[in-house]
């Protein structure tokens, strides 16, 4: 099994288990990186969605991570700063790929799991691939309400425009940034759910070449993405299991951009528990 990133020794052996469980192709689980950025290619960017997706080939069992983008953690030549920089840092080293390979590098040493397979997408495309399966629909836990969106909650049926004006969203939602780190996640899951749903697999390919065209940075070949598709074809929206990274906000310099700044920190213990619980 390719492993892109590992993380770093010294963070590796306060959760071997953790290590162990994704470095054991037996155990079936495959962590797989998902970015999604809100610029083109030819643009330095940062992530504004950054969620780990571990699947397991032999349970068939899901679980998604949301990192919260103004999680602090330490980049190699910059210092401690937030996660969602290390795509631009990276990209102004050495190009998009770049800005992918130092994400994953923070976020395997956050999760302290290795990224085996990674996929960047912009929002641009996100809308593309809605548009592609003929809308999507999601079951809204709370009203969102932006500058050009108004939708009620429960279940609606979105358009790729709308899709991507709820990801967009960051105004009028009660707890900020983690409830957009759950909408986020709704949106993906039902995007999951109806491409791989059984009336939809014989479009599965041709569905698959319209994402792959639009995305930014993968190391996923279509062959392989539609193989993993097919062994989760069917699945449930509730099959897929999703956490949320506890901490608390502080405020704390950043190199970057040279002043105190609003960080989300993690707590570690908490961090671990949750790899866990998605690796069960």
């Amino acid at each position: 099994m390719e492993v892109v990133s590992k993380p770093l020794a010294s963070d590796a052996a306060a959760s071997a288990q953790n290590v162990d469980s994704t470095d054991d192709p037996a155990k079936g689980w495959i962590n797989i990186l998902v970015l999604g950025t809100d610029n083109r290619e030819d643009e330095v960017s940062r992530a504004d969605s950054i969620m780990m997706v571990m699947v397991n080939v032999e349970t068939l069992k899901v679980s998604v991570i949301s990192i919260p983008r103004d999680t602090r953690v330490n980049i190699e030549g910059v210092g401690l700063t937030k996660i969602n920089h290390a795509n631009a840092v990276g990209q102004a080293e050495g190009g998009v790929h770049e800005g992918t390979l130092k994400t994953a590098e923070a976020v395997s040493n956050l999760l302290e799991i290795d990224t085996n397979y990674y996929v960047k997408i912009d929002f641009e495309g996100f809308q593309k691939a809605v548009d592609a399966v003929d809308g999507i629909d999601v079951n809204l836990p709370y009203d969102v309400q932006d500058w050009r969106i108004d939708l009620a909650a429960g279940e609606q049926h979105l358009t790729g425009e709308q899709a991507l004006l709820v990801a967009r969203s960051r105004y009028g939602l009660a707890h900020g940034d983690f409830d957009r780190q759950e909408l986020q996640f709704l949106l993906l899951s039902s995007l999951a759910h109806k491409m791989l749903s059984i009336s939809n697999v014989s479009r599965l390919p041709e569905q698959l070449q319209i994402v792959y065209s639009d995305l930014l940075d993968t190391n996923m070949s279509i062959p392989e993405m539609l193989a993993k598709g097919m062994e989760f074809k069917g699945i449930k929206k509730e099959d897929i299991q999703y956490f949320q990274l506890p901490g608390k906000g502080i405020t704390a310099y950043d190199p970057l951009v040279g002043a105190n700044v609003y960080y989300y920190e993690s707590d570690m213990d908490g961090v671990r528990e949750v790899v866990s619980k998605a690796l069960e």
